[in-house]
């Protein structure tokens, strides 16, 4: 086919020419260069077909698009939901300013200039309280938690949010310090965190938390589970103090240290009187209607119990019980037992713990109905180690026998370190005193501890945890042949004779049926004690010849006597709390039972 444009006009040497008809031309026109005399074909420049890009690059734009827009649309619908509290947000929620006093206390709120605080008033994330001398100011939050700053404090309040997770509480201490308590664990049933921020660090508190916390310290009276997490700047391990324990990082530490050095127990330690005003503070708050529904009481711990703490080495048989509890409560028992509450909420009863290398104190706190509202339990360690064994200096030592014409002596000795108690033939020495470290007994024949013949004196030391030590022996021979002092080589042993087990004498039905009463400390067969010892004693036939309770003979009974005594002391493993059982047997010269009973005792 022939174009049809017009002929080219002439071209110079160099340079090549198209005519204008080329532009609609769908042939390719012939170019010369007239230098090279080269044929050149060139294209139209038109509307023609490209390649197919690739089916990403296609899809690319419009999925970025459709991103762009959900995102644009879900953060609008979570703000939209966040106004009208639906789906998964944060609402934010008041804390409640209570002041004792109309003066002393001043607010920031959102950061603006302090001003005097009025009570009642709600506070937000943004806003500040401040205490001055001789005053302080409550803060309840919305889960029950509830903070008393001390005088001369400042905190700031971070947060106060409910969550449909995780809810949270953040406050930090500026100045000062403070109480603070929150609810057990079923009083508020939503997860929630709550921490305090102080001079860099940070504590984390859990439920049924009852501290008092500083800058740089906190004493932890009560809290579930491990305790206050505390997170130290520069150390890879948070610190973890437990109830019964304090916490003071001094200003200068050295972060290699093992920071646990700074941790030590309460026990001993009175409770400040800033802390039984926030206690009593606290009581005094109603119950408030959480945002649950739920009726949520902002005092204090249900039931704080400030001794003993948990793994507490008993060092004696028994141990001293205190703690609070909340208005809610109206009672107490104490491992089964009734403990009186004052007028304040506050408890204290000495009790005896179950024997065993390891025990348990049980403390329940129950309303006007019976219904347990918290328990607490402590456990106790024992050791078992024995006591050593004290030594006998005069008149001989022991191990030696002596002779006397003497109607009285006095056997005299030392005691070991951590003696609480010495006994001569089971016998307590009551003017002995540990921290003197001897000790004393007077043998006389006018008492009738001292005879003619033959007497056995065995000494035992008991420590601090009740366990007695090996006894020692002396021998005193009183009126049998001559001289004074020491017997070299005595015709009768110097140790004490091989006891005779109960078990092996003869379990006849009474010979003399009536015979044996019980007349102290009660007539009869029945006594509650409240003591932590007491002397039972009663009457007897002159025909006895012994007297056993719970199969030990009694040593000072003596034949012809017509009385008997014996002694149960929680000290001596003899009693403890709750109900004992004293079975009480005489026996004749052929240890017959002449009569004997049953004498219970209840140990509160």
């Amino acid at each position: 086919m022939k174009c049809s444009a017009p002929e080219h006009p002439p071209v110079k040497n160099g340079e090549s020419s198209i005519s204008p008809a080329c532009v609609t031309c769908p042939f390719p026109r012939r170019i010369t260069n007239l230098t090279s005399n080269v044929l050149y074909y060139r294209h139209r420049r038109g509307f023609y077909a490209l390649a197919e890009p690739p089916l990403t690059a296609r899809l690319f734009k419009p999925v970025l698009c459709i991103l762009f827009l959900l995102t644009i649309l879900y953060f609008v619908g979570t703000w939209l939901f966040g106004i009208f509290g639906v789906g998964n947000s944060t609402r934010q929620t008041a804390v409640i300013l209570t002041l004792e006093r109309q003066v002393g206390v001043q607010v920031s709120i959102e950061g603006k200039p302090y001003s005097n605080g009025q009570n009642a008033l709600k506070l937000y994330a943004g806003d500040s309280v401040k205490t001055s001398t001789n005053a302080n100011a409550l803060l309840r939050f919305f889960d029950g938690t509830v903070m008393l700053l001390k005088e001369q404090s400042e905190v700031a309040i971070r947060s106060s949010d409910i969550r449909n997770e995780n809810s949270r509480i953040t406050v930090d201490l500026a100045t000062g310090g403070l109480w603070m308590s929150t609810p057990a664990l079923s009083t508020y049933s939503g997860s929630i965190v709550r921490t305090v921020t102080a001079a860099e660090l940070s504590y984390d508190v859990p439920a049924r938390a009852d501290i008092i916390l500083d800058r740089r310290a906190v004493t932890v009276y009560a809290a579930a589970g491990l305790g206050i997490k505390i997170t130290v700047p520069h150390s890879v391990l948070p610190v973890i103090v437990g109830e019964g324990q304090q916490f003071a990082l001094p200003e200068t530490f050295n972060t290699q240290d093992d920071l646990y050095k700074f941790r030590s127990p309460i026990a001993g330690i009175p409770v400040s009187t800033f802390v039984e005003q926030a206690r009593a503070a606290a009581r005094s708050i109603p119950s408030i209607v959480s945002s649950t529904g739920s009726t949520t009481n902002t005092a204090m711990t249900t039931l704080t119990v400030l001794s003993p703490a948990n793994n507490t080495l008993l060092k004696s048989t028994t141990i001293q019980v205190t703690g609070s509890v909340s208005a809610r409560v109206t009672s107490l028992r104490i491992n089964g037992y009734q403990a009186k509450l004052d007028d304040r909420g506050a408890f204290a009863l000495e009790v005896t713990p179950p024997d065993g290398d390891q025990t348990s104190i049980v403390v329940e706190a129950l309303d006007q109905q019976g219904t347990v509202l918290d328990t607490v339990t402590r456990v106790l360690k024992r050791d078992r180690t024995p006591a050593a064994a004290p030594t006998i200096t005069a008149p001989a030592k022991d191990g030696q026998t002596y002779r006397t014409q003497e109607t009285k002596l006095v056997i005299r000795g030392t005691a070991p370190k951590g003696t609480v108690s010495i006994l001569v033939n089971d016998y307590r020495l009551q003017l002995f005193k540990p921290e003197n470290g001897e000790w004393s007994y007077l043998a006389d024949m006018t008492i009738q501890n001292l005879k003619t013949g033959e007497n056995i004196f065995s000494v035992v030391a008991v420590n601090d945890a009740g366990i007695k030590s090996p006894p020692v022996v002396l021998t005193v021979i009183q009126g049998e042949g001559t001289g004074e002092g020491v017997v070299q080589n005595p015709s009768a042993p110097s140790s004490v004779a091989a006891e005779v087990s109960e078990t092996t004498l003869p379990n006849n039905a009474p010979v003399e049926p009536g015979t044996l009463t019980v007349t102290g400390p009660a007539a009869g067969t029945v006594y509650t004690a409240t003591g932590s010892s007491f002397l039972l004693e009663g009457a007897v036939s002159r025909n006895a010849k012994s007297v056993w309770v719970n199969g030990y003979k009694l040593k000072l009974f003596t034949p012809g006597k017509t009385f008997w005594n014996y002694i149960a002391d929680v000290n001596f493993g003899t009693l403890k709390t709750g109900i004992n059982i004293y079975v009480i047997n005489a026996r004749d010269s052929e240890n017959r039972i002449l009569d004997t009973m049953t004498y219970s005792v209840t140990k509160l």
